[in-house]
């Protein structure tokens, strides 16, 4: 597993738990529809850190019988799942309980209290999402961060990435809304902080699931990869043309590709073999995250 990857989601789960129970704390003290609904979210992020490390966990296993390309999807299928959960307790919770306190507002009390808590978490959501854009800065390579999100094979890293980023701008949003409640006296705000946290959490669920289901159902990497795939292929010495190239994602940070190759000379035999010996050693060398290689010879 990688280690950043980990490192990120401990980080997060440690600072969503403390989270959580300081959130629910403090809304049976004030009664806040925005501070339930944070935790509630905070409290399915930590369910989603644990899916996210077994399924890193499972991902490492080795090849079988069975699953002769390994078990590398299953970090894909732990961050669809983690992308369901988000969506349905923590988006489609928040949205009908903010409905309900626009419809019927209570008023919060000892609102200071949530001021503080919120304030506190926002620094501690901070230092995670920190400590995910450290983990994932060796990959990024200059890209921005919505290209990352969207390129990345690496999706534990990318939804944890995502779901600080969500939980940063949540904590934003209650603290408006209790804030403007305190100011107004109005409960409204509260509820529609808990309809805005609701949105914004769907809203990250869908790009999550949609990243995700594309690399389910075997997505190419990136144009940039590829490119630099067919062109060391050219340079190796025997090889005279790439008559076609096919890369699939296998895993976080794993490649399946299948060449069908043109050699100079047209060797045979033995020599053939040592072709194509020759040019899988060069490519396993220069692109590691090729966990599968296939070689056919072919004449154009």
């Amino acid at each position: 597993m990688s280690t950043g990857s980990t490192r990120a989601i401990a980080l997060a789960l440690a600072a969503n738990g403390g989270i959580a129970v300081s959130k629910f704390g403090v809304f049976l003290l004030t009664g806040s529809s925005s501070l339930l609904t944070e935790a509630i979210h905070s409290t399915a992020d930590c369910a989603n850190q644990v899916l996210l490390f077994l399924g890193m966990r499972q991902g490492t296993r080795p090849a079988g019988p069975k699953h002769p390309l390994g078990h590398g999807q299953a970090a894909f299928v732990a961050s669809f799942l983690v992308a369901l959960l988000l969506f349905s307790v923590g988006g489609l919770y928040s949205l009908v309980e903010g409905i309900h306190k626009i419809r019927h507002p209570e008023q919060p009390h000892h609102l200071g209290w949530a001021v503080a808590l919120l304030v506190f978490a926002i620094l501690l959501e901070g230092a995670s999402l920190r400590g995910a854009l450290r983990a994932a800065e060796p990959e990024r390579h200059g890209r921005s961060l919505v290209r990352y999100l969207r390129q990345s094979s690496r999706t534990e890293l990318v939804v944890v990435l995502a779901e600080d980023i969500a939980a940063l701008l949540g904590l934003v949003f209650a603290l408006a809304a209790v804030l403007l409640t305190l100011a107004t006296g109005n409960p409204v705000w509260d509820g529609v902080g808990s309809v805005a946290i609701g949105l914004l959490l769907i809203a990250v669920a869908l790009f999550v699931g949609v990243e995700v289901a594309s690399l389910l159902m075997n997505e190419a990497p990136p144009l940039a990869l590829r490119a630099a795939l067919r062109s060391a292929v050219e340079e190796a010495p025997a090889v005279d043309q790439v008559l076609g190239l096919v890369a699939v994602v296998v895993g976080s940070d794993r490649l399946m590709v299948a060449l069908k190759v043109k050699f100079r000379d047209q060797p045979s035999g033995a020599a053939l073999v040592v072709a194509i010996n020759a040019l899988e050693r060069d490519l396993h060398q220069r692109f590691p995250q090729i966990q599968h290689l296939f070689v056919e010879p072919d004449e154009a």
